[in-house]
């Protein structure tokens, strides 16, 4: 009999365990259910969003490292690496007259400057020769002999062909901005601070269109090369000052087409490689040019097209003067 009594309070206690474990499920478990799949569902989207904002954020950092390594103006690209193993490449002997310079750079490399920043001060001097040779041989006009060198190493920085881009934007601002500050009858510093503004949101304008659609033309630009293009608002405006607008457009496409030929000069890896390993033959070379350019003194190789009607009637002239000396010589 207490057999019984003691399976059955067994029983009854089995029972009761189990229906409240039950009860404990049906009341705890949706609620724990819906948590847990609430959190699961947040760690997802969390995810699923950290995903979305990684994926270009890693294609962009990726796309600018590979910019920076190939930029010859970036110190911390690998350029400056490819420079200093072409010159331990290359090793010369003892130091000797003709190449003092040559151990001085490798040493100056060596102890850790950049090698691109020696390759950019040794090629600069040949920028500003060929703007003096367009400028004084061939006769192409340009805002002085400093802005497109200049101009032309920013292009290397952030491209030609974005450099362009931001050169017309600029221009085609500073063009529209220009009757509104002819209303508002501003002095000169003023005005051009007016114009630099209208620039400066353009800029912007176009950089957060750029960086919206992932061009990545423009998002690759750098802030330095950007305000270089900017300030030549400055030069465009004097420009206009002293001349009409169409001589100041000119002279701002010559600018510009002088800026592109120096950019492809300091981005070739054979004038780099060539600079840096014989440094005392580039510095001779540039005072050499600069010499003969100095010593021309006749007419600028765009002056003879457009005088050409000029010295085609002088042809003519000196031709039938000529001409009738003979006939003359001939009667006599």
């Amino acid at each position: 009999m207490a057999k019984h009594i003691f399976l059955t309070l067994c029983l009854s206690l089995m029972v009761f365990t189990r229906v409240q474990a039950q009860t404990t499920i049906n009341t705890i478990d949706p609620e724990t259910t819906i948590a847990s799949d609430s959190a699961e569902a947040t760690s997802s989207a969390t995810a699923s969003d950290s995903g979305k904002l990684a994926s270009p954020s890693a294609e962009i950092i990726e796309r600018l490292q590979q910019k920076t390594d190939q930029d010859i103006t970036e110190t911390s690209g690998q350029k400056k690496s490819v420079l200093a193993a072409y010159l331990d490449e290359h090793p010369i002997g003892a130091v000797a007259w003709h190449n003092i310079l040559q151990k001085a750079v490798r040493k100056a490399i060596a102890s850790g400057l950049p090698a691109n920043i020696i390759v950019i001060l040794l090629i600069f001097p040949l920028i500003t020769s060929l703007v003096a040779l367009s400028r004084h041989v061939i006769g192409l006009k340009g805002f002085g002999i400093y802005i497109p060198a200049v101009l032309s190493v920013a292009f290397v920085s952030i491209g030609v062909v974005t450099g362009v881009i931001i050169f017309a934007a600029v221009l085609i601002t500073a063009l529209l901005t220009r009757p509104l500050m002819k209303k508002l009858k501003l002095p000169l510093l003023p005005r051009t601070a007016m114009l630099l503004l209208s620039v400066s949101i353009s800029i912007l304008a176009l950089l957060l269109v750029g960086s919206v659609y992932k061009v990545s033309l423009i998002v690759d630009v750098s802030i330095f090369p950007l305000l270089i293009i900017i300030l030549l608002t400055e030069n465009f405006m004097e420009s206009q000052l002293f001349s009409s607008q169409k001589e100041a457009l000119q002279i701002t496409f010559e600018t510009l087409l002088i800026a592109i030929l120096g950019s492809v000069l300091i981005g070739s890896e054979t004038l780099q490689k060539l600079v840096i390993l014989r440094p005392e033959l580039t510095l001779i070379s540039v005072a050499l040019i600069n010499l003969a350019i100095g010593k021309y003194t006749g007419l600028r190789l765009l002056e003879y097209w457009r005088f050409r009607d000029l010295l085609d009637q002088g042809k003519s002239a000196r031709f039938k003067n000529k001409n009738g000396d003979n006939n003359s010589e001939e009667e006599e």
